[in-house]
């Protein structure tokens, strides 16, 4: 055990000295290593980027996998009712078998996601604007982020002045107010309504049309008058597991179409990005991506072994002295293969700092994710590792036919050369 331990620390030694003793050959050889790993860290922390904020928009509009929409409808609401009281009294309806079907299933997170659009009162004028009637269980369930102010809870149901939560361009167009001073603003209706604003989500420069939340089920609600032709056209959405959700989902719409009686329909439909596409929603890029990687690698490679190629021809009198002293084949064999892989470990690591320092840069950072949280380090942990991986494998295969090379010269040859 001593003379196997002793053998692998004198190889890593004799490996480390040969590196110091040729370092300018050392140098040349692995500078093309650092650049093509440190293109492919960032190529590889591109991609992740790319995908966390693909899955953080999809996840936004769509909801987490697997979020499911109920709609329902029924035959002749509110034609007959120019007040619309029955299409009040349908989506109600429709409303609360949802909510009791999704409770007896135990399904944490359901929310309502009904679009809406009611006039708003701004400085300069009333406008219609475009707003989501959500529960509080919205904010999880479609990655909602507050850039100030706070998001709904239940006790917010009962405000006499109804809460909202706005986008930026809302905000602006109120005069932009601190959320802390509750800044409030009028709903013209029947009647009217005085909404306070609690929060702001955070959004993107592009969206630039005032929009905003409002609590289903409150004040706010309430008091909106419905068009006549509404009918049950309130959205309801659950968040279940993918595994067994369409079973789940398809039970509380069958279950709510029973208890609601003849001529009611209630349909599921799964809405976020991985229902809507066959297979994997993010396959293409990382195809494209792994492509590109193993295009990168290959270069480095090929590259390095070029140059390991010639320094051992160049070495031939050195390897023979050394196997005319003693050193067995395989000796020799993973000195020589160690060189490559220590070499390029070093490379490897000052190219994953060197890609780390470029995606690390808030500039270029943010125009990738587009202001988008996506979470995790601000340099992806799996571009590192897939770097310094990348880094050893080269340094091994490319390393791998040098050392073939120095194992079978002859001592005799070896000292002629």
């Amino acid at each position: 055990m001593n003379r196997l331990l002793t053998t692998v620390v004198g190889t890593f030694v004799e490996s480390w000295q040969e590196l110091r003793v040729h370092r300018g050959r050392v140098v040349l050889s692995l500078v093309g290593v650092t650049i093509a790993v440190a293109s492919l860290a960032v190529v590889v922390g591109f991609g992740s980027l790319a995908e966390r904020v693909t899955a953080a928009f999809n996840e936004q509009y769509g909801g987490r996998p697997a979020t499911y929409s109920f709609n329902g409808s029924t035959t002749g609401s509110g034609s007959a009712d120019p007040a619309g009281t029955a299409a009040v009294a349908d989506a109600a309806a429709l409303d609360r078998e949802l909510r009791a079907g999704a409770e007896r299933y135990d399904v944490r997170y359901t929310s309502e996601a009904t679009f809406v659009q009611r006039d708003v009162q701004f400085p300069d004028g009333v406008a219609l604007v475009q707003g989501t009637t959500v529960d509080p269980a919205y904010a999880e369930m479609h990655r909602v982020r507050l850039a100030s102010g706070a998001w709904f809870t239940e006790r917010d149901r009962d405000r006499l002045a109804p809460a909202i939560v706005v986008n930026r361009a809302f905000l602006e167009r109120i005069g932009s107010p601190d959320i802390v001073t509750h800044p409030v603003v009028r709903l013209p209706g029947t009647p009217d309504v005085t909404a306070v604003v609690i929060g702001q989500v955070v959004s993107s420069e592009y969206d630039t049309d005032p929009s905003f939340y409002q609590l289903a089920n409150s004040v706010a609600t309430a008091n909106a008058a419905v068009s006549p032709d509404l009918g049950a056209g309130r959205t309801f959405q659950a968040w279940v597991p993918a595994a067994s959700g369409k079973a789940v989902a398809e039970r509380i719409a069958a279950d709510a179409e029973r208890a609601l009686g003849p001529g009611w329909t209630v349909s599921a439909d799964r809405s976020d990005a991985a229902g809507q596409v066959d297979g994997d929603p993010l396959g293409p890029l990382r195809w494209v991506i792994a492509g590109v990687a193993v295009l990168v690698l290959v270069l480095g490679g090929l590259g390095l072994l070029n140059v390991s190629l010639v320094s051992v021809r160049q070495r031939i009198r050195e390897i023979g002295v050394r196997r005319g002293v003693g050193a067995t084949a395989g000796r020799i064999f993973v000195a020589v293969l160690l060189e490559n892989v220590l070499g390029t470990l070093v490379a490897g690591g000052v190219g994953v700092m060197v890609g780390a320092a470029l995606l690390g840069n808030d500039t270029v950072r943010g125009l990738i994710t587009q202001g988008v949280d996506v979470g995790g380090a601000p340099f992806p942990v799996e571009a590192a590792l897939v770097g310094v991986g990348s880094a050893v494998l080269v340094g091994a295969l490319a390393g791998f036919l040098p050392a073939i090379v120095a194992v079978r010269v002859k001592v005799i040859d070896a000292i002629r050369y």
